[in-house]
């Protein structure tokens, strides 16, 4: 090669070199994960076509063993679901949590964390797993570095709902019959409180900012809005009686709150600084849209319709529905990974 050739090469090489990061390395994928209740599966479908793309087999006994509750780890790339039975009067075999690799579609880990788990929730570092034990009044930590159960405490009845504050220090957990919040801190591991919220409160979320949290009740057809420091009720948002508001997803910038409303087959889009309703979302919604998720980049929504066996895709500017696609039975909830 001649001198001039190889002082081409070393410049295209430097030229390389000097180029941003997002430029050379491999694009970013996102996959919706979808759990269905009823069809003891996880349907995969692929962010940027809205298709499915594959099925993942929880159990071969469906009507028996049921996917639930979903979370994913801080950098996206495992799926944790919470697994139980339909008659969940005592700890089974099925009452576990199972870990998803996004990059395989391959069951990884089990967990053990109590009987009947419903909903589960990580800490901002992936250290810590916490699951809402719904038939034993309960909710049990996880150590996923030790392998060590963390604790379980004492929550209101029917837990379901749960999540981490953004600085890994509290967990809420929703309780349903009970119509409360139990605070558990993280840190010190012991229960600091309980305090009352809508009528049967479903599901939990924390502002990005870790000031406030937001309660969907879904016979009371609110949402609490929660002082996240003092652990207590500052505004109730009413969105009608008939509403049904079961989970909740923040937009990226905390914005706007979107709501799925089960039973009346709708999505409250609410404006988190005025803590008003601007929008209802039902025209081509799937009927009981039970879970809701938001990409990370914010330009779409997903709803898993547990009535109508899809997913809706929506529109974040036009606050509409624009796609429907088939899934398994009884979707319950739906969650983001990434593939790097």
């Amino acid at each position: 090669m001649g001198r001039y050739r190889w002082l081409t090469l070393i410049g295209l090489i430097g030229f390389v070199a000097l180029l941003p990061t997002s430029l050379v390395q491999p694009a970013v994928r996102y996959r919706a994960y979808v759990s269905n209740e009823y069809g003891a599966s996880i349907t995969v479908l692929d962010v940027a076509t809205d298709a499915v793309i594959g099925t993942i087999p929880i159990s071969g006994r469906p009507g028996e063993v049921r996917p639930r509750g979903m979370a994913v780890s801080p950098d996206g790339r495992i799926i944790y679901v919470a697994l139980s039975d339909f008659q969940p009067i005592l700890e089974v075999p099925e009452d576990k949590i199972v870990a998803i690799e996004v990059a395989t579609n391959k069951v990884v880990a089990e967990y053990r964390v109590g009987s009947n788990p419903e909903r589960v929730a990580l800490n901002p570092e992936g250290t810590q797993l916490w699951a809402a034990n719904e038939n034993a009044a309960r909710a049990t930590g996880f150590d996923l570095e030790t392998g060590r159960t963390l604790g379980e405490f004492q929550t209101g009845v029917e837990p379901e709902g749960v999540a981490v504050s953004p600085d890994g220090r509290f967990v809420y957990v929703t309780g349903e019959t009970s119509h409360t919040v139990t605070v558990i801190d993280a840190k010190e591991l012991r229960l600091v409180k309980h305090f009352l919220v809508g009528h049967r409160p479903r599901f939990v979320v924390f502002s990005q900012d870790g000031s406030k949290a937001y309660v969907s009740a879904e016979i009371g057809g609110t949402v609490s809005v929660v002082d996240a420091k003092a652990h207590r009720v500052v505004e109730t948002i009413s969105l009608g009686l008939d509403s049904r508001p079961v989970e909740m997803a923040l937009s990226p910038d905390g914005k706007r709150l979107y709501v799925a409303g089960g039973g009346t087959s709708a999505v409250y889009v609410i404006d988190t600084a005025t803590n008003r309703v601007l929008r209802t979302i039902r025209e081509r919604m799937g009927r009981r849209p039970w879970g809701i998720t938001i990409t990370l980049d914010g330009r779409k929504i997903y709803t898993a319709n547990g009535l109508s066996d899809s997913v809706s895709i929506i529109d974040p500017e036009s606050l509409s529905v624009v796609r429907s696609v088939s899934v398994g039975r009884g979707p319950h909830s739906v969650v983001i990974g990434v593939v790097r």
